[in-house]
């Protein structure tokens, strides 16, 4: 009897450790998400939300994103994983500084845009939403909503991402468009804040999210996420973030855990109950599975010859290319080492593993016999506004915040300057230049050609640069610097845009021989020492040489 009574009380004790095991969330979240289970629609939205949401003392300081990203944004190879390009390589904490291209330096990049908010925290640090990516590249992305971009006004290194006019249904403005390789991420990281912050999210909108708590999003937003949630579904990167992410402000995202959920909150799952640990998953169907392929060098114009190598973050994986404008496929073939092209060619490539694939990577690599890379004129429309400058403050007045406002751009460098005791205002969409105010132009290379600046609302005061007035708010010269200013002792200029076009005929590039006495080191254009140049393209003490 005390044996029977024994044996009942182990499986007693046994069945009670399964189920407390059973009842356990994925990736160690525990019971994480108990409080939501049964849930569905806009109720599991909610539940979601008292759940995961975070206050100013949870999240780090935005000073403190950067130790962070140690945490959730760092590659295999030790680099930062940087959202927006594949063509860097950033030390975490070092490689943060000014820009004047994209490769230059790494920053904080909301992908909901600080602008948007009505108050700064805690979102401004929310570690889930604001990402590592190249500052040049997050520049060009200012405070356009995402989607997909029709007509391309502006691409990052080897397409990685675009610029342009949106061809999504529902929305016809201009829009940035990440690479499909992290479009799943990005819907995710959307899906978690109007989720997180549903208290706060219904007075963002910039036509991206509702007025109303649910759904919360824009439905052309909504529509367009959920179509790129299902094409980049959630791997082991994103999983190993969310995880780190609990390390740094305590709360996870829920659409990590569960692939899918959106479809039990947004879609066709909305009358389904939601079982934290009995998850049944939504309709994911995998389309990119494995990280993009990486070139380096990029493709661009090399005289004689240039040596490339590919990299896949995915471990395990396989890279297959084609050099003959084909598409790549399984048969194609298999990378092993570096290759070497003397002649003008296409290089595509695809990484596979596991019947998984990447997207395909393309980039030409243009051959020159000799002379240095074609130097064009840059046409570059630069919008003057709080985002272009990173700054926060809308209007200053005379001692207060005394600094320069800088913002760069394809190389060309604009400064709004104080004054004399002057008043300066900048939001999202304008400045104001006022007289004592200055607006500074410079290039790295070539000169200014022309500036044409868009202008919001005018007073009867003249618009006045270094050399002279301007005409029709327009000016062109040939200088490497030019200041605008406004004439009169009263009224401003409200600035929103300027085109400026920068002249090809200086490229910046020095001409030198072989015979001639070298400088200290010569550099090749991937940063690597060379002891004995021979005919091509150089950097010495900072400066394009181009040796004879």
């Amino acid at each position: 009897m005390i044996k029977k009574a024994r044996s009942f009380a182990l499986s007693l004790a046994l069945l009670f450790v399964s189920a407390v095991a059973y009842a356990q969330g994925p990736n160690g979240s525990g019971i994480y998400y108990k409080n939501a289970n049964g849930k569905c629609g806009s109720e599991l939205k909610t539940a979601l939300f008292n759940i995961i949401k975070v206050t100013a003392q949870d999240v780090t300081s935005y000073n403190g994103l950067i130790t962070a990203y140690e945490l959730t944004d760092t590659r295999p190879d030790g680099y930062v994983r940087d959202w927006y390009s594949n063509i860097t390589n950033y030390r975490h904490g070092v490689d943060t500084g000014g820009y004047k291209k994209e490769g230059d330096s790494y920053n904080r990049e909301h992908t909901v845009p600080q602008s948007w908010f009505n108050e700064a925290s805690p979102m401004k640090s929310d570690v889930v939403h604001v990402v590592p990516t190249d500052g040049y590249v997050n520049n060009r992305r200012s405070s356009y909503p995402f989607g997909e971009v029709e007509s391309v006004t502006y691409k990052s290194a080897n397409g990685y991402c675009k610029l342009g006019s949106c061809k999504t249904p529902g929305y016809s403005g201009t829009v940035f468009e990440p690479n499909d390789e992290i479009k799943g991420d990005i819907a995710r990281i959307y899906f978690y804040m109007v989720t997180c912050y549903e208290d706060k999210a219904t007075g963002w909108g910039h036509s991206v999210f509702a007025s109303s708590k649910y759904p919360g999003l824009q439905q052309w937003v909504l529509d367009m996420m959920m179509r790129w949630s299902k094409q980049d579904p959630v791997d082991e990167v994103e999983t190993a973030r969310n995880n780190a992410v609990q390390q740094v402000q305590g709360n996870r995202n829920p659409f990590v855990d569960y692939p899918g959920l959106e479809d039990y909150v947004w879609g066709t799952k909305v009358e389904q109950p939601f079982s934290y640990n009995n998850y049944q998953g939504g309709s994911n169907d995998s389309v990119f599975t494995v990280v993009q392929p990486v070139f380096n060098p990029i493709g661009g114009t090399y005289v004689k010859s240039v040596t490339v190598g590919i990299r896949t973050n995915t471990e395990g994986a396989t890279i297959h290319y084609t050099t003959d404008g084909s598409e790549p496929t399984e048969q194609s073939t298999v990378y092993s080492d570096s290759l070497t092209f003397t002649v003008t060619t296409t290089l595509k490539a695809i990484a596979m593993k596991d019947g998984g694939k990447s997207a395909v990577t393309e980039a030409t690599y243009v051959i020159k016999d000799e002379g240095g890379p074609v130097v064009e004129p840059v046409n570059s429309t630069i919008e003057i506004n709080k985002t272009f400058f990173n700054v926060d403050y809308m209007n200053t007045v005379g001692s207060t915040h005394t600094e320069d406002f800088i913002g760069t751009q394809d190389g060309i460098k604009v400064v709004y300057s104080l004054g004399n005791g002057g008043q300066r205002y900048v939001n999202e969409s304008q400045i104001r230049l006022y007289p004592g105010n200055n607006l500074t132009f410079s290039v790295e290379a070539g000169a200014i050609r022309e500036v044409v600046f868009s202008v919001a609302k005018t007073s009867s005061n003249p618009l006045l640069a270094s050399n002279g007035f301007v005409k029709d708010l327009k000016w062109t010269g040939d200088a490497q610097n030019v200041v605008f200013s406004v004439g009169g002792e009263s009224g401003h200029l409200q600035i929103t845009t300027a085109s400026v076009i920068v002249d090809a005929g200086s490229s910046g590039i020095t001409e030198a021989t072989t015979t001639t006495v070298m400088p200290t080191v010569y550099y090749d254009l991937q940063g690597r020492r060379v002891m004995n140049p021979v005919k091509g393209l150089y950097v010495v003490n900072g400066k394009k040489v181009y040796c004879k």
